[in-house]
């Protein structure tokens, strides 16, 4: 990110500082000693310290609930070898053919089985982590672009304290939006980001908690002719449309 000459906005950079996206080492260093006074900017960068977070958790595939019981389970009923006999006299009683089950087959088959289960899992955790990262890059890319813009307003509303913060790139058509001190949302209801272009609203993501009164960054493809975002209390799962007047509302520069 560029470093600003004038009017330096030290609130304007958490997101950038968490992602190492300030390029310029004065700037760094400034920000660096606004942030040991000033909780809001250590709360945002909390957020993005849990984005990280969930990284490191989604490299880590865990196998199936019972897994290992049962694979052990299955292994002790496999059969083992039978020693080694000298072959013995043909009969002359006739046999009768037929199939019969051999419990070491149906035993190394249930093993088999789990551990094809295990590789399942494994397979779907390395998708989740691989869409993680690309959301953790693209975020990067936004924050870091020579085109970034960045905007802050106040939650005033409500009886709600705290601020919301956009970082823009048209560049990369898309913008990164995170909340500082807006607190936990009533039980069972979530923060949900909106898009507000002229005679159109599109949501922008839910808003998940940072555990430190704010939210984790939410990545936004930019939406054609979006003038503002804004922030409103849904119902969980989130709405098609808002239900409720708007916590905050940032507008977004001109094009």
């Amino acid at each position: 990110m560029k470093a600003a000459e004038d009017g330096f906005d030290p609130h304007t950079l958490a997101g950038a500082y968490a992602l190492d996206a300030i390029d310029d080492e004065g700037e760094r260093r400034r920000f660096e000693r606004h942030l040991a006074a000033c909780a809001e900017c250590a709360q945002e960068i909390a957020g993005f310290a849990e984005t990280a977070a969930r990284l490191g958790a989604a490299v880590a595939a865990e196998p199936p609930p019972g897994l290992r019981t049962r694979v052990l389970a299955e292994i002790e009923q496999v059969r083992q070898l039978p020693p080694a006999l000298p072959p013995a006299a043909p009969s002359r009683r006739r046999r009768k053919v037929g199939w019969r089950p051999w419990p070491a087959a149906v035993g190394v088959a249930a093993a088999l089985a789990a551990v094809a289960g295990l590789g399942v899992a494994t397979m779907q955790a390395r998708q989740e982590l691989a869409q993680v990262r690309r959301a953790e890059q693209r975020i990067a890319a936004v924050l870091g672009a020579d085109d970034a813009r960045t905007i802050t307003a106040p939650a005033g509303r409500a009886g709600r304290g705290g601020r919301g913060t956009v970082v823009l790139s048209r560049s990369q058509g898309a913008l990164v939006f995170w909340a500082a001190g807006l607190g936990e949302p009533p039980e069972g209801r979530v923060y949900q980001l909106w898009q507000l272009a002229p005679g159109r609203i599109t949501s922008a993501g839910l808003l998940a908690s940072s555990g430190s009164g704010g939210t984790v960054p939410v990545l936004s493809a930019l939406s054609a002719g979006a003038g503002r975002v804004g922030v409103t209390v849904e119902p969980a799962g989130g709405s098609r449309q808002p239900t409720g007047t708007p916590l905050l509302l940032v507008d977004l520069p001109a094009a």
